[in-house]
């Protein structure tokens, strides 16, 4: 059954623009015709309307860098669990990430490729959840970081192996561990694989025309992945040895040249923030938390002046929260586009990062991304104006996932 949506404004990300009175049609699951309300067609007999005179309208999420398998919720990213509670922990995830306004998620990392299943399920529509587009786990070294998802591999052969087979279990792209992270014991200023061993599993991946995505941490790690001809990198962090970060202009320049996308994941660091200082003033800190709540100020703020350098390259970024760490959970993107407006960004800019930028690094520009018609209903009601307060984003009313209502709030 066609429905029309007619709401107070209708965000257009790909002309950055707003507006007012619009209306989109949704027929097959598909935008048919969207607008201001003057150009609304005649509808046909039985058509549903739903009316929205205060709300805004806008694309769907997209979540570009998600662990659904993790707990978050104050326990470690490294907590060890059975592939059937990373299964269900998933279930949870997802459904909080739908509820949000997040109708795709690009999961980049998960626990023994479990999100395959899950995917079948809600394709299949035995659960409501997200449009998936998955990795499964990551590839990494013996004892590197996130080792316990299962994607152990070394060497440039067996890297080519691994990568194969995630290809043949339905992987939509590679995710690879360039440098190590928050798993005790690796070091996020090193790299942990080399050119050549990055290079083998791009080699294998776009011999499948799949793409690849690094986990880079450190300066190493970046160097190394953008000689090896990826295709997205995770973090960006230029992090020095020492644990501070450096931004490296020129080599900013050379991601962009090369056509890579960046994914800066910057709210997971005032998440730690604001955690820690909640723990301090409710009952103190030992000196390791105190350490690193001293230094945090000073890394966030690089962070953000990273975002302003990579935007200032050329370099194309899009919105993804890292959900799934200790203190980032699953039903805030908003917040990352909050953090990305700290770095430079215009809360247009930002959500397109979340819409438009993040589809067409998917590659998947035609289907999703923005509201035009031809592509898939993926759509979002809110209360209140984004491009003007951001926070209008955790305030959902309606979610729509290819032109099936999955969520609506009703007031009484």
């Amino acid at each position: 059954m066609p429905t029309v949506l007619k709401v107070a404004a209708v965000l257009d990300v790909d002309k950055d623009r707003v507006i007012p009175d619009g209306f989109v049609l949704v027929a097959d699951g598909k935008i048919r015709s969207w607008g201001n309300r003057v150009d609304l067609p005649t509808l046909s007999p039985g058509t549903a309307i739903l009316s929205f005179p205060q709300q805004t309208l806008m694309p769907g999420l997209i979540n570009s860098h998600a662990h659904l398998c993790a707990p978050s919720g104050g326990q470690p990213f490294y907590l060890k669990q059975s592939n059937e509670m990373a299964l269900l922990t998933a279930v949870r995830n997802m459904r909080r990430e739908l509820l949000s306004g997040v109708t795709t998620v690009r999961d980049c990392g998960d626990q023994n490729g479990v999100l395959f299943a899950l995917r079948k399920a809600v394709n299949r529509r035995i659960l409501d959840g997200p449009r998936f587009v998955l990795c499964g786990p990551p590839l990494t070294t013996t004892g590197g970081h996130a080792h316990f998802l299962g994607g152990v591999a070394d060497g440039p052969t067996e890297i080519a192996r691994v990568v194969r087979r995630r290809i043949a279990d339905k992987a939509d792209f590679i995710k690879i561990i360039g440098t190590g992270g928050g798993t005790p014991g690796t070091h996020p200023a090193r790299a942990s694989y080399s050119r050549e061993e990055l290079a083998a599993a791009v080699s294998a991946a776009h011999r499948l025309d799949v793409p690849v995505t690094v986990h880079c941490r450190g300066t190493p790690g970046i160097v190394n992945a953008l000689e090896a001809g990826v295709d997205q990198i995770e973090h960006a962090c230029f992090e020095r040895p020492d644990g501070s970060l450096g931004f490296d202009p020129e080599l900013a320049r050379r991601i962009a040249r090369a056509g890579i996308c960046v994914t800066p994941t910057i709210q997971l660091y005032r998440d730690a923030q604001s955690h820690l200082k909640k723990k301090a003033f409710a009952r103190g800190l030992n000196a390791a938390e105190q350490k690193r709540l001293s230094g945090l100020p000073a890394v966030i703020d690089s962070k953000l002046k990273a975002l302003q350098g990579l935007l200032a390259a050329g370099v194309k970024v899009v919105a993804g929260n890292d959900a799934g760490l200790p203190y980032t959970g699953f039903g805030c993107l908003w917040q990352e586009l909050d953090a990305m407006m700290s770095g430079g960004m215009t809360a247009m800019q930002a959500i397109a990062a979340a819409t438009r930028t993040a589809a067409r690094m998917l590659g998947m520009e035609d289907r999703i991304g923005s509201i035009q018609a031809g592509k898939q209903a993926d759509l979002l009601v809110i209360d209140g104006d984004p491009t003007t307060d951001i926070s209008a984003l955790s305030r959902v009313r309606l979610v729509m996932l290819a032109g099936r209502t999955v969520f609506q709030k009703i007031e009484v």
